[in-house]
């Protein structure tokens, strides 16, 4: 099982909907997706309801980081299942090294009945709360979506820092910083399009060839829990199901988990 984590240390910048687009494209696959949502907001848990099938054992997000725990996800489909958030999630402060790790412990026992497991995260680095932390800690890759804007250059690379931090420190050697993707991106507009352009020479292909932009139907894909390339209607939701496409395939193929 691969494992990806979706961070930014800002909210409202995409991570819940590309988590959801590369389930999503994973699923459509054949690939077997576990969900972990580590966002106390909970938008990656509402965008797959609960299907009445769950005979109450299932467990959430907050107990991945019990000492002891059996864990056991809420089946959604075949192939596709989820550790909900929940409130504890907003209780968990001044975890120690040890617990920081155990998300990492449970999710590899979970391995083999997973081909990737998805994580998101809240908008916050650091340890207090630890939910990113701990998902990078667990993750084989990570990716960062951002929003283009006059002062993102600075929280940027202070993100990019961060990340890099988790792999010099000891955290998570292995971590491999996949990269940033723009998301949310008004491309008719001249000024954020030049303010991208900026970032890309400023941070070379620490972002990636990829760009979301800010569409209707991309929203509408979301309130109707489906992908956006699916029944696609006019220029602008066909613009935007390429744009889901190229970047759920480059991260699912990034990732290892598509060839």
């Amino acid at each position: 099982m691969k494992i990806l984590a979706v961070a930014n240390q800002k909210g409202g910048v995409g991570k819940s909907t590309v988590c959801v687009g590369t389930a999503y494209a994973a699923v459509e696959a054949g690939k077997r997706v576990l969900l972990v949502d580590f966002d106390r907001q909970g938008s990656l848990s509402t965008s797959f309801p609960e299907t009445g099938a769950d005979d109450g054992t299932a467990t959430t997000a907050s107990q991945l980081f019990a000492e002891q725990a059996t864990i056991r996800p809420e089946i959604l489909a075949p192939g596709l299942a989820i550790l909900r958030a929940d409130d504890t999630l907003s209780m968990l402060s001044g975890v120690n090294q040890e617990g920081i790790k155990r998300p990492a412990r449970y999710l590899r026992e979970l391995a083999k009945d997973f081909d990737i497991c998805i994580i998101d995260t809240p908008g916050v680095l650091g340890v207090n709360p630890p939910m990113t932390i701990a998902a990078l800690v667990a993750a084989d890759a990570v990716v960062c979506p951002f929003g283009v804007g006059l002062y993102e250059s600075k929280a940027l690379s202070d993100l990019w820092d961060y990340l890099r931090g988790v792999r010099a420190n000891g955290y998570n050697p292995k971590l491999r910083l996949m990269g940033l993707i723009p998301s949310k991106v008004h491309t008719a507009s001249r000024e954020e399009m030049a303010a991208l352009e900026q970032l890309r020479e400023q941070f070379g292909n620490i972002i990636l060839p990829l760009m979301l932009g800010e569409r209707a139907s991309v929203k509408q894909a979301i309130a109707n829990r489906k992908p956006v390339w699916k029944g696609t209607r006019g220029a602008g939701h066909l613009k935007a199901a390429q744009e889901w496409k190229a970047a759920t395939q480059y991260i699912l193929t990034n990732l290892g988990v598509l060839k």
